[in-house]
């Protein structure tokens, strides 16, 4: 299952947000991506870069399951 979350970036990088929580079984990320949008890339030109949200998705990585020998 994808979940997605609103990432908001200030002074030009310099203060970033709070680490994103994967709220997953296995307490790990897969395949994630960084997308923006129109009005995302207006909020940043109109605030010359101080504020720069971007929105972050990803699914949880399987969970690990022990090979035991025989």
């Amino acid at each position: 299952m994808k979940q997605s979350k609103t990432s908001w970036n200030y002074a030009w990088g310099l203060i970033t947000s709070k680490d994103i929580d994967p709220t997953c079984e296995s307490g790990h990320m897969n395949a994630v991506t960084s997308t923006t949008n129109i009005g995302y890339i207006l909020i940043s030109a109109a605030t010359l870069g101080i504020v720069v949200p971007q929105t972050v998705s990803w699914e949880c990585a399987p969970i690990d399951i022990p090979i035991e020998s025989l």
